[in-house]
């Protein structure tokens, strides 16, 4: 099988992977033009569900946008496509705003569904029980992808001392999985569930080899594979 060969299967089955969040949020609302009518449900039901799509979504990309730039310094396989810089600041953007949407629908839908504004919902808090403590994390996850969305956009405009911010990824990924995992209504159940756990096998995966292979890398070659600040375009 030719390297363009492996590519484009891998590049289907990225696709599947982004689709899988469609397919298992119409799953799980079965109908969702019946959503669309103003009465007749619980206040803020429909912000709700456009918040549990804009979740997986905003996962999936997030995967998506790793694992390319892993692959970019490191492939994990011959074949695997890898992202330039406005590749991945595009998928940047797309994440953050499917995050965003994410955290916005769903505290306006608290607020609508309790009748006050529910602005503690962005604040950690670990002492009302399991599901607050697991919204917390979503929470800290949040205020993460700012400082790191903030942090890419300083590095962009000359300033490389901000990329160790930006690469405090890691963090984001491990916070939102545990956060989707245990509260995430789609994420736990069906294929959701196995999306889920081969993304996060996946790019655990992809950062082991990429460390590896830094480790076993000359010097000489290891900037290439790993640019300094100096070479951050």
């Amino acid at each position: 099988m030719t390297t363009s060969m492996k590519t484009r299967m891998i590049w289907a089955g990225l696709f599947l992977i982004g689709c899988a969040p469609l397919f298992v949020w119409m799953v799980s609302v079965n109908d969702p033009m019946s959503y669309v009518r103003l009465d007749g449900l619980p206040p803020g039901q429909q912000l709700y569900l456009i918040a549990k799509l804009a979740g997986l979504f905003a996962f999936c990309m997030f995967w998506l946008q790793c694992m390319l730039a892993l692959a970019r310094h490191a492939p994990v396989m011959p074949g695997f496509p890898v992202s330039d810089l406005r590749l991945h600041r595009r998928l940047g953007i797309a994440t953050a705003l499917l995050i965003l949407a994410h955290v916005a629908c769903f505290v306006v839908a608290a607020s609508l569904r309790t009748g006050h504004a529910s602005w503690d919902l962005l604040l950690p808090n670990f002492t009302h029980g399991f599901y607050r403590f697991y919204l917390g994390l979503g929470a800290i996850a949040f205020w993460i992808v700012c400082l790191t969305v903030f942090a890419g956009w300083r590095v962009s405009r000359g300033h490389p001392r901000w990329k160790r911010v930006h690469l405090l990824w890691p963090a984001v990924f491990g916070l939102a999985f545990l956060h989707a995992f245990a509260i995430g209504t789609e994420s736990r159940y069906g294929v959701m569930r196995y999306v889920v756990i081969f993304v996060v096998v996946s790019l655990a995966v992809a950062g082991i080899h990429r460390q590896l292979r830094l480790r076993r890398t000359p010097s000489h070659t290891s900037r290439r594979l790993h640019p300094g600040p100096d070479t951050v375009q």
